[in-house]
């Protein structure tokens, strides 16, 4: 049975460069097209209930991803209209359980338009999540480590399933930008949107605080960000 929904994953192997919020926004964005979205996420930081404004309501959940995998059911969180979320509740999942992870998928993918995967590195899921994925959006740094992961995660995957490229929290240094040019470069032939360098804000950060998205505000000053947003939902719905 051919899968209903665009399956987006949200990767890179380094931690901290904001790919739970970007998922989130990501995913809040499409579900304001009238689409029906599911978020995964393998973090065990689980932060995206907080950037939600959900945190009480998840604590509530006690049957995560792994139970979806392993019975078929579990517990859902709805971030917004349209946006169902499953985090997964154990640090990890066994070699068994992910040869089921296909086949939710699968069975999830004709409930809902879109399936975004918020990637963190898990035991045995990891190369299935590149697998399953139709599409691939990197938040990155500008910086030596970052951008490395990026050009070895293409030698891994190849380019085609790369959509988009999201530089994040920048502070415009020099050295930050000699590493955009470098992208720049590298992709300027390619089909991957490199979005404009989202700069740390404290009006973003104001957002996260307020458990509010990108799209529930009409503060001019983070209309630059809304834009990187929407080159992206483009190139991934």
């Amino acid at each position: 049975m051919q899968s209903k929904a665009v399956k987006i994953l949200i990767k890179n192997q380094k931690g901290g460069v904001g790919k739970s919020l970007i998922a989130f926004w990501l995913a809040h964005g499409l579900a304001l097209k009238n689409k029906t979205v599911l978020l995964l996420t393998s973090d065990s930081q689980d932060n995206i209930p907080a950037f939600a404004g959900k945190s009480k309501e998840a604590k509530e959940m006690t049957k995560g991803l792994e139970s979806w995998v392993k019975t078929g059911e579990g517990d859902t969180l709805e971030l917004r209209e349209n946006l169902h979320y499953i985090p997964l509740k154990s640090l990890s999942i066994s070699k068994e359980d992910s040869l089921k992870f296909t086949n939710f998928i699968e069975i999830m993918a004709q409930r809902v338009d879109y399936i975004i995967i918020d990637a963190s590195p898990v035991l045995e899921l990891d190369d299935l999540f590149v697998e399953i994925a139709d599409k691939i959006v990197i938040p990155t740094f500008l910086d030596e480590v970052t951008t490395q992961g990026i050009f070895n995660l293409i030698k891994k995957v190849g380019v085609t399933k790369i959509k988009a490229i999201m530089p994040n929290r920048s502070h415009s240094t020099k050295l930050e930008n000699d590493y955009y040019t470098e992208l720049q470069s590298a992709f300027e032939d390619m089909s991957v949107v490199l979005t404009c360098p989202i700069k740390h804000s404290s009006a973003v950060a104001k957002l996260i605080d307020a458990g509010r998205t990108l799209w529930e505000t009409k503060q001019k000053s983070l209309d630059p960000v809304r834009s990187e947003f929407q080159k992206v939902l483009e190139v991934v719905k």
